[in-house]
């Protein structure tokens, strides 16, 4: 499990945050479901010290996250290292 970082507006404040996921893909989606964060301005995974900058609103995503049943499990990884 990787540790991240990642600058948020939650509740109207820009604020850092860390979460943990097995992927940034993991990550954000932790964010995504936290009812507060409405914007992701970038996030950084600790120990690799890589960033990635988004500038993008989450309530869209967590609206679109919110349709999967509970049910459905949901995991995050590379597949393929080439791209389609």
């Amino acid at each position: 499990m990787n540790e991240y970082k990642a600058l948020v507006i939650q509740e109207g404040q820009t604020e850092t945050l860390k979460t943990f996921g097995n992927s940034v893909e993991e990550a954000i989606d932790n964010l995504v479901m936290m009812e507060g964060v409405n914007f992701l301005h970038w996030i950084q995974d600790l120990k690799l010290q890589e960033q990635w900058d988004f500038d993008e609103d989450l309530i869209p995503l967590r609206a679109l996250r919110k349709r999967i049943p509970d049910h459905v499990g949901i995991s995050f990884g590379v597949k393929h290292d080439t791209v389609h």
